[in-house]
């Protein structure tokens, strides 16, 4: 392959402080001032809504192919971040791959012929934290079911092959990690998510037993008692189920770590809480998803190929594969440019991950450096279309002691951007610009990766930032009534006062925070295409004349009840400046450089790449090291989809003759125990796992005046607890 530069990714929900802009959909109108009829009721302007969550979105590497396409063009976890990878043993399974030759000609064969595109997985062995760390097993007849569980990628999500077949997969619901803990009070109910609930019907004391109840949907699928009085084995409560044809498969286990008394009710910890879905996925032969037909199926491995379907790879198109899985490409008739990505929108938190390092001593480029750009760190920033990219992770691999030593000492970890010029849409496609004082500041702006999010560096300064808060493509429109408030995400509203279809005009009215910041007049009717041109510009971070809104009046026309406009090109940044100064610190990282051309930080502190450790390097970037004696890691970015709670919902009252646990940091103390977030783990529970009673403060036993006034010394500040 000629120059080629590709990767796939996944798109992921992501939190924004405001909804972002929903360019509408609608037929282009005559941009003239006669009446058009159209089924538009008259908006009110309404409170901004709730903050709603974006796609996120994973990529792979970049293709980039200017020739003829002489070899395998292949994706799998190590240059697709989808995929899924357990870095602790280095498993992986998914793979995607295009023939060699199945992509001759860009300027004319951009065509996935049928056959040429094929997906492979199966299943790996993955041990339970229960067994790994205690060496305890589950309930299970079936080989090696007792000691671990069978993981599968499956169309860039991870699931479990029941009994080890690559064909009947489950969704892994809750898998605790070995420091996990979760209390229930008796008759509490634990939402484990997918239905499942798990209860504590009875905690006996003396008896030393629990009376779990687990539900799914409200009906109980089982009802065991577990001692805590024998082996260590009897404290292990494991539910299997029939499912998918599979027999006796284990669906939900937990270990039963301590039992105490509470104020109002017996409380019981668990630990190692595993739990799948017992809704089976079985995939057979000739099944399609999206354009992919499954061929092969074995208890072992699942073979898709697009069988019956082609895929077009035009200029500027996202055609799907199957599943949240697509080609994105570039709008460049110059070169077949695209990669492979998947999207998520469930709730949860999800790593965008680098490329795996292993500086093993037995490795000949163990002594090399190690570098991240846009081509194997999916986190960073990239344009697809003029293929831009601005940020740099390395660290010195002469500088430091791999394998023997862990430790990335002060100045071996640098970070580098700059800024990059961006086209406006606007010109690209019209020829027309904004109102700009600055060379160039018409026709473009200056985009820059920081910490691996996307910023405008105003007027190409690399150290000083603003948000990217919305840009149109060039088929976007977004319609507005006359009164019509619009959220444009920061604070920004857009607000056409007055539509005035005789003279082809529109007032503009643009605020933030309900404060006023511009109105303008914009015609239609001149016959000039520039004056259709709305810019508002603002003095930024030192620098003046800065372009913060642009927008291109498309069109107006009449509605049922009141005067409509259709705006295109809309371009908005954030008037709130980001500026990074020499000796600005962030996480293990200090600015060394900040100019104008760009930006270098370096590490100001040891990183200590400790097996099993999540490092942070800055902002939402971190390394993750594998829990092994071989050195291995990568760097990841961090995005989290937050969950909706509706509006209406009013949280459920506690019954009072019941308490309910809370542990609100996860570390298996509740709330009233647990006096600040960093109290170790398993604190107030002594080495046989018998609780201390609440309110006993010196740990007799017993509740006395002395308790009493020790409480209130805490409370009045006189002690600390």
């Amino acid at each position: 392959v000629n120059n080629y530069r590709y990767y796939p990714y996944i798109r992921r929900e992501c939190p924004t402080p405001e909804p972002e802009p929903t360019p509408t959909p609608t037929p282009t109108p005559t941009p003239t001032p006669t009446p058009t009829p159209t089924p538009t009721p008259t908006p009110t302007p309404t409170p901004a809504p709730p903050p709603a969550d974006g796609p996120v979105e994973i990529r792979g590497e970049v293709v980039n192919l200017t020739g003829t396409q002489e070899e395998d063009l292949v994706w799998n976890a190590y240059n697709f971040a989808g995929f899924w990878y357990d870095p602790d043993y280095d498993l992986e399974m998914e793979n995607l791959r295009i023939r060699a030759g199945a992509l001759n000609d860009f300027t004319e064969d951009r065509m996935i012929d049928e056959g040429d595109l094929t997906y492979t997985t199966h299943p790996v062995f993955h041990e339970y934290e229960l067994h790994e760390n205690e060496n305890l097993t589950v309930e299970s007849d079936n080989d090696d079911g007792d000691t671990g569980y069978w993981i599968e990628g499956w169309m860039a999500k991870e699931y479990v092959a029941i009994d080890g077949r690559a064909d009947k997969l489950c969704t892994r619901r809750v898998e605790f990690e070995n420091d996990d803990k979760k209390t229930l009070a008796t008759g509490e109910e634990w939402d484990l998510g997918g239905g499942f609930s798990l209860t504590a019907d009875k905690i006996n004391l003396e008896g030393d037993t629990v009376w779990f109840s687990l539900c799914k949907d409200g009906k109980e699928l089982d009802y065991e008692v577990v001692s805590t009085n024998g082996t260590q084995q009897d404290r292990v409560y494991t539910y299997t189920s029939d499912i998918g044809g599979e027999d006796d498969i284990p669906v939900f286990s937990c270990y039963v770590d301590a039992i105490f008394r509470g104020p109002a009710s017996n409380i019981v910890q668990v630990m190692y809480v595993f739990l799948i879905d017992n809704e089976v996925i079985e995939i057979k032969t000739g099944d399609t998803y999206g354009i992919m037909e499954v061929m092969t199926v074995s208890g072992s491995e699942v073979t898709l190929r697009n069988d019956e379907d082609t895929i077009d790879l035009d200029t500027d198109t996202m055609e799907q594969i199957m599943g949240d899985m697509y080609f994105v490409t570039a709008d460049d008739s110059s070169a077949i440019r695209f990669y492979p990505m998947a999207e998520y929108s469930e709730p949860g938190v999800y790593e965008v991950r680098g490329t795996v390092v292993e500086p093993d001593a037995a490795n000949p480029s163990s002594g090399a450096d190690h570098v991240w750009d846009y081509s194997n760190f999916a986190g960073f920033w990239y344009g697809l279309d003029d293929d831009l990219a601005t940020e740099t992770l390395t660290i010195n691999g002469s500088a430091t002691g791999f394998p023997s030593d862990r430790v990335l000492d002060e100045g071996t970890v640098m970070y580098e951007t700059y800024p990059v010029y961006q086209e406006y849409e606007l010109h690209t496609d019209l020829g027309l610009t904004v109102e700009s004082g600055h060379p160039g500041g018409d026709c473009g702006y200056y985009l820059e990766g920081f910490m691996a999010d996307e910023y405008v560096a105003i007027d190409n300064n690399a150290d000083k930032l603003c948000r990217l808060l919305v840009e149109f493509e060039d088929d976007d429109r977004k319609t507005l009534a006359t009164g019509e408030k619009w959220y444009l995400g920061g604070g920004f509203t857009l607000v056409p006062n007055q539509i005035d279809l005789e003279s082809g005009r529109v007032w503009f009215s643009l605020a933030k925070d309900g404060k006023e910041l511009d109105n303008e007049v914009i015609s239609c009717g001149s016959g000039n295409p520039q004056d259709r041109v709305y810019t508002y510009n603002a003095d930024l971070g030192g620098e003046e004349d800065i372009p913060v809104f642009s927008c291109y009046l498309d069109a107006i026309f009449r509605g049922t009840d009141s005067n409509v406009v259709q705006v295109m090109y809309v371009f908005l940044i954030d008037d709130a400046v980001s500026t990074i100064d020499t000796g600005d610190e962030f996480g293990s990282m200090e600015v060394v450089t900040a100019s104008s051309a760009g930006i270098t930080l370096i590490n100001d502190e040891t990183i200590d790449l400790d097996s099993g450790t999540t490092e942070r390097i800055m902002g939402d970037m971190y390394f993750r090291v594998a829990d092994n004696d071989t050195v291995r890691f990568y760097p990841f970015v961090e995005r989290t989809i937050r969950g909706t709670v509706p509006a209406s919902e009013e949280p459920e009252e506690e019954p009072e003759e019941e308490e309910s646990v809370s542990d609100a940091d996860g570390d298996g103390v509740p709330n009233l125990w647990d006096q600040e977030p960093d109290t170790p783990r398993g604190y107030w529970v002594n080495p046989e796992g018998i609780g201390r009673k609440w309110g006993d403060m010196d740990g007799d036993d017993k509740l006395t005046s002395a308790d009493a006034l020790a409480l209130l010394q805490a409370a009045a500040g006189k002690i600390g607890l």
